[in-house]
């Protein structure tokens, strides 16, 4: 008998006006897949068409947030289907970042455990963020000989600056929930354990609000600089695409598999 394979997102509508977006891979600390990527935009804008939904609180089911792009299915996705072809799966990809912040209603990011590489750039595409005091984050991309993407050296930039979005991306090195509050990264840091019923009370009081003069805020803040992530997505497909196909990337990933430190620069 075949098993059936779970879904990569869960969807939970509330009484409230509220719905609860879950990753859904537990098991593999909710890595972004091609197919969860997909599953994501699918929910995104069928919430953003159901009358009943005045907020969204996105979250992760088990230790994580998410700990990122699933490299051992994209790895060889991209690697193999060239710079042009790569590049189209990157901004299939993207679209899980404009789903985010198109839909007509807040969206409140409880990050939950890791979150890791493009983890990331799904929590700040989001309207709100607030961390369990003993979240992780972890800018990790360089460790695999792959540069930030789904828009986060953008979405980075904007929320701590130039010269730091450069060391995250530099160096990958882990920040703590403190850190991230005190840099912008998050707006609020809960206790540990309660940060998804914490993200329902904010989805709760914004359900309970405005909702028409919300999605107008939502809308000129994301006007501001579209324009900018626009050109972001653009370069970054070209870089990232280009990134998969060079022998760092194939040690990074490489290393991740193995979990070892990657020997960038050094002869075998």
């Amino acid at each position: 008998m075949t098993a059936v394979e779970e879904p990569g997102i869960v969807v939970e509508q509330l009484d409230n006006g509220v719905a609860v977006v879950l990753f859904n891979r537990p098991a593999k600390l909710n890595a972004l897949s091609s197919a969860v990527l997909a599953e994501l935009v699918v929910a995104f804008r069928q919430l953003g068409h159901d009358p009943e939904v005045r907020s969204v609180v996105l979250s992760g089911r088990g230790k994580a947030f998410s700990s990122g792009g699933d490299l051992i299915e994209l790895h060889p996705l991209l690697s193999q289907a060239g710079v042009n072809g790569a590049r189209l799966h990157m901004r299939a990809f993207h679209e899980a970042i404009t789903a985010i912040r198109n839909i007509p209603i807040p969206v409140v990011a409880a990050v939950n455990g890791a979150c890791a590489g493009a983890g990331i750039s799904v929590a700040l595409a989001c309207d709100l963020v607030i961390a369990a005091e003993d979240t992780v984050f972890h800018p990790s991309f360089t460790r695999a000989g792959l540069i930030p993407d789904l828009g986060a050296l953008h979405l980075w930039t904007r929320a701590v600056g130039p010269h730091r979005a450069k060391e995250m991306a530099f160096f990958g090195e882990p920040i703590s929930a403190a850190e991230a509050l005190a840099s912008g990264v998050v707006g609020h840091v809960t206790s540990e354990g309660t940060v998804l019923e914490d993200g329902i009370e904010f989805a709760r009081r914004l359900a309970e609000g405005p909702t028409a003069a919300y999605q107008m805020i939502k809308d000129v803040i994301n006007a501001t600089d579209q324009a900018s992530l626009d050109s972001v997505f653009h370069l970054e497909s070209y870089a990232q695409s280009a990134a998969f196909l060079t022998g760092e990337a194939d040690e990074g990933v490489s290393a991740f598999r193995d979990r070892r430190a990657p020997m960038f620069g050094h002869p075998s």
